[in-house]
C-alpha cells in the first residue's frame, strides 16, 4: 500500500509540475462525467473475466488485469470524444485545444497503469551448475510448482515474491499484510519445503 500511495503521489507531482511548466489550469484535466463514463467501461471489460478461474491471481496480477481493462476503457473512449467533437464543430480554430481535452480519459488510462502494473518477472533455470542452456519460468509456472509442493495460496505468492530477491519488508508492502505475517508465511515455506535459507526456495523451485 506504501509503494501505491508513492506512486500516486510521484503521479500527481509530475502533472503539478507540467502544469506550471506549460502555464495551463491542472483542474482540465478531470472532468467527472468523463471520468464515471470511464469507470463505466473498465468495469464493463472486467465482466467477461468475472467467471473465470482466478484463484491462483496474485494481488499484483489483479492488478494489473484491472488496469489494462482500464487503459483500453480510456483509449476507446477518448477516440468516441474526439469523433464527437469533431462532427459537432463547424470550424477547426478550436479543434486541437478541443481534441486535447478529450484526451483525458486516456490519462486516467495510463496514471492508473503507472501506479498499478508491475512487470511480470521471468527467472533464469539453469540445467546444470556449469551453465549450459538456459530455460524460463514464468510467474504462473512458479506458483502451480509451489502449489504441487503443499504452499497455500499465501505462501505461493510469498515465495515467488522471494524468488524475485524481495526482502520481508517489500513482500508485506507488496501484499499489504504486517511484516510479522510474512515471518510466519516464510517459517512454514521453509518447514514444508525443507529449506533454511532463501536462496533454497529459488533452488527447489528450479529443481522441479
Amino acid at each position: 500500500m506504501v509503494k501505491i500511495l508513492k506512486k500516486c503521489a510521484a503521479v500527481a507531482c509530475y502533472l503539478f509540475l507540467m502544469s506550471l511548466f506549460f502555464e495551463f489550469q491542472i483542474k482540465k484535466l478531470f472532468d467527472v462525467k468523463q471520468f464515471l463514463i470511464w469507470l463505466l467501461g473498465t468495469g464493463l471489460f472486467l465482466l467477461p473475466s468475472l467467471g473465470e478461474k482466478t484463484e491462483k491471481e496474485t494481488w499484483s496480477q489483479r492488478l494489473q488485469r484491472i488496469s489494462q481493462c482500464g487503459l483500453w476503457a480510456s483509449f476507446l473512449e477518448s477516440f468516441l470524444l474526439c469523433l464527437a467533437a469533431m462532427e459537432q464543430m463547424k470550424g477547426t480554430e478550436e479543434l486541437l485545444s478541443e481534441i486535447a481535452l478529450c484526451l483525458r480519459p486516456v490519462l486516467y488510462g495510463v496514471c492508473i497503469w503507472t501506479v498499478f502494473v508491475e512487470p511480470e518477472r521471468k527467472y533464469d533455470r539453469a540445467e546444470s551448475e556449469k551453465g549450459g542452456s538456459f530455460k524460463e519460468i514464468t510467474v504462473s509456472e512458479s506458483y502451480a510448482l509451489f502449489e504441487k509442493m503443499g504452499l497455500t495460496k499465501r505462501e505461493c505468492e510469498i515465495a515467488i515474491l522471494i524468488c524475485q530477491g524481495m526482502s520481508n519488508g517489500e513482500i508485506a508492502e507488496n501484499l499489504c499484510i504486517s511484516e510479522a505475517t510474512v515471518k510466519k508465511h516464510v517459517s512454514n515455506i521453509f518447514e514444508k519445503l525443507g529449506c533454511s535459507k532463501r536462496e533454497q526456495i529459488r533452488m527447489k523451485l528450479f529443481s522441479q
